[in-house]
């Protein structure tokens, strides 16, 4: 008599594989994720509730919680406003004009001539040198005794007399933005000769075939093809910008009579300075404010740029 086995049914697992996938795919976030956390998340929250203090550091005693009282403070500060527009200055001043000159040397890199891997080299040197360190060499170069800048020019007869170019507040915003020019040209001028380089020739071969001129091949052809790195780096250069207190800092230190005092640098003067850092914890939170808005402005205007 043969004896039948019966097939014992399989037994279904308690997540399906689907689910599984989905769940190693969040733990691959899992340490991406903590370090946001811990270096992003946390530092905000902790100036939140900085900023929610009178907390001086060499006043231990007065320490205590004055709810929006540091931001009261803040709107009545005429230097925080003064502050807030220099930066608007400095921002504004040093992208457009970086965005122009890196624009040029892309178009220029873009070329062929001899020794054009030299040149691509060099172009980025200002970007690679550290800004405490180009803060410190513009400083010699402005220096009104024996710096460079003077010495050219009233050799070539630009100039009569020696200007103290940091030491003036008619002229230190613009030295310093002149820097920051000079500094950020070839962050715009890689992003854009990447670009450059991805535009197919056949376009431009179509182009000339059907009589475009250069202009017009630039401006049907080039800018459009451009559009979403030239949205993306000018965004992310002007919150570069807003946040770069190093070259300041360095140079004029927000001086002189705050000619150049940016909020950034405001905040670190708050800080460091005069040990403030309840108030210091109000401008930085209202500065991560002013980003975000920018932000949210700028995702808003150029949604949908990088599907055209």
């Amino acid at each position: 008599m043969t004896s039948v086995t019966l097939a014992t049914p399989r037994t279904r697992p308690l997540i399906s594989w689907r689910v599984r996938k989905r769940m190693i795919g969040y733990l691959y976030l899992v340490p991406a994720a903590l370090c946001m956390l811990a270096t992003v998340v946390v530092p905000i929250f902790l100036a939140i509730k900085m900023s929610l203090y009178a907390d001086v550091l060499y006043k231990p005693q007065d320490y205590r919680f004055i709810g929006l009282g540091n931001y009261l403070r803040l709107i009545e500060d005429p230097v925080f406003w003064h502050s807030l527009w220099n930066s608007v200055v400095w921002v504004f001043g040093s992208v457009f004009l970086q965005f122009i000159f890196g624009f040029a040397a892309a178009l220029l890199l873009h070329q062929a001539f001899p020794g054009r891997a030299l040149v691509r080299t060099l172009t980025l040197l200002p970007w690679i040198i550290p800004g405490v360190v180009v803060g410190l060499i513009w400083q010699w170069l402005y220096q009104p005794n024996y710096g460079f800048i003077n010495d050219f020019l009233i050799w070539t007869g630009l100039m009569s007399e020696r200007i103290a170019w940091l030491s003036s507040p008619d002229t230190a915003m613009g030295a310093v933005i002149f820097t920051n020019i000079w500094r950020g040209i070839p962050f715009f001028a890689i992003m854009l000769l990447a670009g450059l380089q991805s535009v197919p020739d056949e376009l431009y071969e179509a182009a000339h075939v059907d009589g475009a001129g250069v202009f017009s091949r630039f401006w049907h052809i080039t800018l459009p093809m451009l559009r979403p790195i030239i949205v993306v780096s000018t965004a992310t250069r002007i919150i570069w910008t807003f946040n770069y207190a190093d070259l300041i800092f360095v140079m004029t230190g927000g001086g002189p009579a705050n000619a150049t005092q940016i909020t950034s640098t405001y905040t670190l003067v708050q800080a460091y300075s005069t040990l403030d850092f309840g108030y210091a914890g109000a401008l930085s939170v209202v500065l991560l404010v002013v980003m975000l808005v920018f932000t949210a402005l700028y995702l808003r205007v150029t949604k949908g740029v990088e599907e055209e």
